[in-house]
Parts: structure tokens; sequence; C-alpha cells
């Protein structure tokens, strides 16, 4: 790699870097338009990857404006205003699913059902269940009234970073032994460890600069945001494989597309929000 091409990587990186925390830092509403534009250009980089090779029976203008709407739907949920919206718009998208395998002639509605479907599940729902951490669980985790600038979520964000930063490096420095070969042959065990070892350190950070919980608890949720995301990395790739792309897009000089940048995201949000809710319980 060239130092004009590690130089736009590095600049681009750091775009999407302050991009991201203006939605984290920035209040309810720059977390809804940062993270709905993500949600966006992420669906639409989705759909067409799938569609590649074949034009399926449910558009992909249709998928990403119910998505929009069903994340929009989400906040007002969270606001306490317009409470049935949410329910509303995800039975409104599964009643026009079931009308369009009835009434399209088409064979392969049936595909494009569940390609539908399952990217709603892989974006949207992660996207807001990260809205849910940012609005219903902050508040016992900070301790000052929540908000998407409270720990948790600005913490997922750091931990994912560290974690493929140090894979990243320590992989290309020292890596060996492949972790996945047969989906990600880049991806080491050296790598995988390396990136586990350091996000825990960060965790120590948080655990000074948010001593309401204890170290125990922040290690977990590195080692839990580290594991995840690395599944999510890997996940992506074989999606990628499957569909015989390199990159889901190009928006990110150096980076790819949006998938590429928030696909650990996509499986350590479910994830973190699922050590959240356990460790909250007891």
């Amino acid at each position: 790699m060239s130092i004009k091409d590690i130089s736009v990587r590095a600049g681009a990186g750091i775009v999407y870097i302050l991009v991201i925390l203006s939605g984290l830092l920035g209040g309810r509403f720059s977390f809804l338009a940062i993270f709905g534009a993500i949600l966006g250009f992420g669906l639409f980089e989705f759909y067409r990857m799938v569609e590649k090779d074949t034009f399926h029976a449910i558009s992909k203008i249709f998928n990403i404006l119910l998505g929009i709407i069903i994340f929009v739907s989400v906040y007002f949920h969270l606001e306490g205003t317009r409470t049935t919206l949410l329910p509303a718009a995800i039975l409104a998208y599964l009643l026009i699913l079931v009308a369009s395998a009835v009434f399209l002639h088409r064979d392969d509605v049936f595909h494009g059902i569940i390609y539908s479907v399952f990217g709603q599940i892989y974006i949207t729902m992660p996207l807001s269940l990260l809205m849910f951490i940012s609005y219903s669980l902050q508040p016992d985790i900070a301790g000052d009234g929540g908000g998407a600038s409270a720990p948790a979520v600005l913490a997922l964000f750091v931990f994912l970073w560290i974690n493929d930063t140090a894979a990243y490096f320590i992989g290309s420095l020292v890596g060996r032994h492949k972790l996945m070969e047969h989906i990600s042959p880049k991806k080491s065990v050296e790598g995988f460890i390396a990136g586990i070892l350091f996000t825990v350190l960060g965790a120590l950070i948080f655990a000074r600069l948010y001593p309401g919980f204890s170290v125990a608890f922040w290690a977990g949720f590195a080692v839990v945001a580290s594991l995840s995301g690395t599944l999510g990395d890997l996940f992506e790739s074989l999606i990628k494989r499957t569909c015989k792309v390199k990159d889901t897009g190009h928006l990110i000089p150096g980076h790819g597309g949006i998938l590429d940048r928030i696909d650990s995201l996509l499986v350590a949000v479910p994830a973190v929000f699922l050590y959240l809710i356990l460790f909250l319980s007891f």
C-alpha cells in the first residue's frame, strides 16, 4: 500500500470517526440524523449486493424507505410520542410482504421476501437497538439521565475500534495462524487475541472514567464487544464472499462502503444489549 493510499485511508477514517462521534455526542437529533443516514446507506448497499445477479421482486427502494420509517418510529416510541407508529410500521411492512407473495406472479418472490426481511433484521434492528441502549439503559450506567452521549454507546464504539485496530496491526506484524481462512484469509489468531487484550485494556480506562460500575463489568463489556464484533466482521465477509464482491460500496475512500465499516457493530449491538440487560438484572 502506497503512502498516498495510506493517507487517503487515514483521512477518510478520521472523518468517519468524527461523524460517528457527532452522532453520539451531539444529542438525540444528531443521533437520529446521522445513524438514520447510515441505516439508509447500509440498506442500499446490502440490497444492491444481494441483487447483483438478479433483480428481485421486492423493490430495494421500498425496503430502504420502510427501514428508515421503522428506525424513526423507534425514536418516537422512545420519546413517548406517536407510540403506535412503531407497531404500525412493522405490521404494515409485514402485510405488504405477504400481499406481494400473493399478487406478484414471479417464481423468485419468496427469495425477495427472505432478502427483504433479513436486511431489516441484519441492519435496521441493530441500529434500532443502539437507540434503545442510548435511551433505555443509559441512566443505569451513567447515573446522569441517559442520552446518546452516555458511556455505554460510546464505549461500544471505542471498544470495536480498539479491537479492529489492534487485530489489524498485530495480525499484520506477527500473525502466522489463520483464524477463518475460508472466510477471511487475512485474519489471524494472533490478531484476534491481541484485539481482545487491547480492548480489555481500554475497558480499564472506562472503569476509571466511569467508576459507577466495577472493573469486571467493563472488562466483560469489552470481551463481549470484541468477540461479537469479530463475529460480525467475519459474517459480513461471508456475505461478500457469497455475493462475490470485494467491498459493499465505495462511499468511504480506502475503506469501502458503510457496511464495511459497521459490520462489527451490527452483531456487537445485539450482544451488548443482551449483556447489559443480563448484567443490570442482577
